[in-house]
């Protein structure tokens, strides 16, 4: 199996939610502000490649889509994102920090073996880290309304623990940092504002890391997930109008 942080993640937050996407291959258009951030992201790409970021946010919003969950929402003014990714991309060079980079948006995929006990999982970690700068810095790009106050929450750890995982295999040794970069949409009242938040995780970290990936991959094995919805399920589901935990309908 390969695991990335989303599927970890997904299926902490709530297994059967994990048993629609993963198992079952249901897939639904992204939200407006996950639409919104990837276009950024691809912006972001460009411009630490030294492209035009307002090329890589066209392509986007606005390129052809291989799958339903590649598109927006119906309803979603595309335009309207365009112009307030252009108002990020105007003040970005003059307000944001400044990251050398060495790799962008790096595609990996490594065996998961605990660094002190060598137990090899039956799995992969497989992922794309936005940036890692030339000073040992992994730095993943966040785009909101507004900062977010949750940074050291579990699903944030896990990401910044799982990635500091590969910077170790990969290297030889734990990243200097992990950083997110967060950038605050403006509006017609404000410019968008930047602000950056710092982990840093130690071996102790990544250990726990690979500790959460086996038993998450225990559990998926078992088939913990079709009949084991979390106390959030009916907020997370992406089957409500169908799902039986939802709307109290006979289980499936």
């Amino acid at each position: 199996m390969k695991l990335s942080i989303t599927r970890i993640n997904t299926f902490l937050e709530d297994p059967r939610k994990y048993w629609y996407i993963y198992e079952m291959g249901i897939q639904t258009p992204k939200s407006e502000g996950f639409y919104f951030g990837s276009a950024v992201h691809e912006g972001l790409e460009n411009y630490y490649s030294g492209k035009d970021p307002m090329q890589g946010v066209s392509n986007a919003l606005f390129g052809k889509k291989l799958s339903l969950s590649e598109e927006v929402k119906e309803g979603v003014d595309l335009h309207k994102l365009y112009t307030e990714a252009r108002k990020i991309f105007d003040v970005y060079e003059a307000k944001a920090p400044k990251f050398k980079p060495l790799l962008v948006e790096h595609m990996f995929e490594v065996d998961l073996i605990h660094p002190i006990t060598k137990e090899q999982l039956p799995a992969t970690l497989v992922g794309k880290i936005d940036l890692i700068t030339v000073k040992g810095d992994l730095v993943d790009h966040k785009t909101g309304g507004n900062f977010n106050t949750h940074y050291y929450d579990e699903p944030n750890e896990i990401q910044a623990n799982g990635y500091s995982y590969y910077y170790w295999t990969k290297f030889g040794k734990l990243p200097r940092s992990f950083i997110f970069n967060q950038m605050a949409k403006g509006n017609s009242r404000r410019e968008p504002s930047f602000e950056q938040k710092t982990l840093n995780p130690d071996l102790k970290d990544i250990c726990k890391f690979v500790e959460i990936c086996k038993d998450v991959l225990g559990k998926i094995s078992r088939g913990e997930t079709k009949d084991y919805p979390s106390e959030k399920h009916s907020r997370v589901c992406p089957c409500k109008d169908i799902c039986p935990y939802c709307n109290g309908g006979e289980k499936i």
